[in-house]
């Protein structure tokens, strides 16, 4: 690394049009993957260039290690970030670790850091991808369908998100409140969020090995039925934790701030760990996607007789594809506290 510092700064890229018809913003991101998402953020303007870039992109000028990540961001506070030199970064449970803070002592102070370090809010990149909305878009268009008719043809995922979300919503905040909110002396790795996230993964033992299943015996089969129990029992001795360290008071408070704040049974499922949550229910909304789709070519290429049929069952299975939700377009605004990220960004560049 050169010995020669460059100041990197906001007004070095403001000053950019001095010698273009256009003013660059340059974007720090945590990792290029993240760019996926966080372009679709931005508003798109003839005067104006987003440039992503991460750590590694930016470390000599940024003079810190090359290497991805949150912290790598964190160690840039000293430069002079502006309109023109921005942070996008998850928020990881910084958030609703704030909220809860906010919910026991309603002086807690606020929770923006700076106007131009932009946040998630909900847990992080990986859990807006998995968004119901857009997981519903996915299969919508695969299947060559409007989105408002997606929960009749494709009932089990509506019905999953909202069954997932709701067995997840006490424990989820319960295992958040232990780790960060109890103190230190007071925690039991038994209800940690590791553990939570180890109890969870029993979904994965669920093995659906038709449509038929998903639709009418997923709910009601041994493993599904085994980790709402398991669930359940989390929930029960976690609070039963709380009561004997004299915190029940303390998460009662929480429970009723996070309704106020629309954190809630529908929507929790976002503020949990994105690349745990990604882990639990990839696998089986791709099966589902799969079932569905060997479903619909065969609805398909039952209308048509002899080679007409061939052939379209090979055209249909060339378009099949994998499950891959990444490169979506999407509609961020959908996103409950995120959205309230994309309009302030919206607002700091607006025209």
């Amino acid at each position: 690394m050169s010995d020669i510092a460059f100041e990197e700064s906001s007004e070095y890229y403001e000053n950019f049009d001095y010698f273009t018809d256009q003013k660059h913003v340059k974007v720090l991101v945590e990792n290029k993957k993240d760019v996926r998402l966080w372009s679709d953020a931005f508003p798109e303007q003839d005067n104006l260039v987003f440039d992503f870039a991460t750590a590694i992109d930016m470390s000599d000028e940024l003079r810190i290690l090359p290497a991805e990540g949150c912290k790598q961001l964190e160690k840039i506070g000293h430069y002079n970030l502006g309109k023109y030199l921005v942070v996008c970064k998850d928020s990881d449970y910084d958030y609703i670790v704030f909220l809860m803070n906010k919910a026991i002592n309603p002086d807690h102070g606020e929770y923006k850091k700076s106007d131009y370090i932009f946040e998630t809010l909900v847990h992080s990149v990986e859990s807006i991808e998995y968004h119901k909305e857009f997981v519903q878009n996915f299969f919508a268009k695969k299947l060559c369908i409007h989105k408002s008719v997606i929960s009749n043809k494709a009932p089990w995922l509506d019905r999953f998100y909202a069954e997932f979300s709701k067995i997840l919503y006490k424990p989820l905040l319960q295992a958040i409140f232990h780790d960060f909110i109890l103190k230190d002396k007071n925690r039991d790795a038994k209800y940690s969020l590791i553990s939570l996230y180890s109890i969870l993964q029993d979904i994965n033992k669920i093995k659906p090995n038709n449509i038929s299943f998903f639709e009418e015996n997923f709910f009601s089969c041994n493993e599904w039925l085994s980790l709402v129990q398991k669930l359940h029992s989390f929930e029960n001795n976690i609070l039963q934790h709380f009561t004997r360290f004299n915190a029940i008071k303390d998460f009662n408070k929480v429970i009723d701030y996070m309704c106020v704040q629309n954190i809630n049974e529908s929507n929790c499922y976002m503020f949990f760990r994105g690349h745990n949550l990604e882990n639990l229910i990839k696998d089986l909304l791709a099966k589902y996607f799969s079932k569905l789709y060997d479903n619909y070519i065969n609805t398909e290429c039952d209308k048509l007789l002899d080679q007409q049929k061939i052939d379209k069952r090979k055209e249909l299975f060339k378009n099949k594809g994998t499950f891959d939700i990444k490169n979506e377009q999407r509609n961020i605004e959908l996103v409950d506290h995120f959205n309230e990220t994309v309009k302030s960004i919206s607002i700091m560049y607006a025209q």
